[in-house]
């Protein structure tokens, strides 16, 4: 709107919306600092004199600080420096145990580890395996990604000596078994 003022434009021509104006207001109070408004309160002399203002403007700047370090970080999810700081007790998830419970609870770990099946344990995720046309139409596409770059005919040599690879796989695989060979009488 100043820019509009500016160039010439009327103040009274000028409209701004409610979600425009709170924009504005929400922006201009996050750059109010906390001693801006601590200074303003002191000045009227309505609050009690308070002999650790100092040691308060100090933790209140160090505050300060660290919120606009976080603000900085544009987190989507920013936490305010204040629940940063703040211990909950309630939020403990462990406790550490004392020295001799320690080697206790490792003798019980250990002892339900030797317990269990193995094979259960097992988190190992199978690879799936891929087919030759899905490895031939990738293939394919990295050809023509590499034809629409430059500088890459030894890339492409490559990719035709795999092709190559996957034919003879292709053809491998097509050859037509004897009877022998399905039924595995002569092994």
């Amino acid at each position: 709107m100043l820019d509009q003022i500016e160039a010439g434009e009327s103040a009274k021509n000028l409209k701004m919306s409610i979600l425009q104006g709170i924009r504005y207001s929400i922006q201009a109070w996050d750059e109010v600092k906390v001693k801006t408004i601590r200074n303003c309160w002191h000045h009227t002399e309505i609050l009690p004199v308070n002999e650790n203002i100092e040691e308060n403007i100090e933790d209140d700047l160090l505050l300060e600080e660290l919120s606009d370090a976080l603000k900085v970080l544009n987190f989507p999810d920013g936490m305010q420096a204040e629940e940063l700081l703040a211990f909950s007790e309630e939020n403990i998830t462990y406790e550490v145990p004392k020295d001799d419970n320690i080697i206790a609870e490792l003798v019980d770990i250990f002892k339900n580890k030797s317990n269990e099946n193995l094979d259960e344990d097992d988190d190992s995720i199978e690879i799936e395996l891929i087919s030759i046309s899905v490895a031939s139409k990738s293939l394919e596409t990295f050809r023509i990604f590499l034809l629409q770059q430059e500088g890459t005919i030894e890339y492409l040599k490559s990719v035709n000596i795999l092709e190559r690879f996957i034919r003879e796989k292709k053809s491998s695989l097509m050859k037509q078994t004897t009877l022998e060979q399905f039924l595995n009488i002569n092994e």
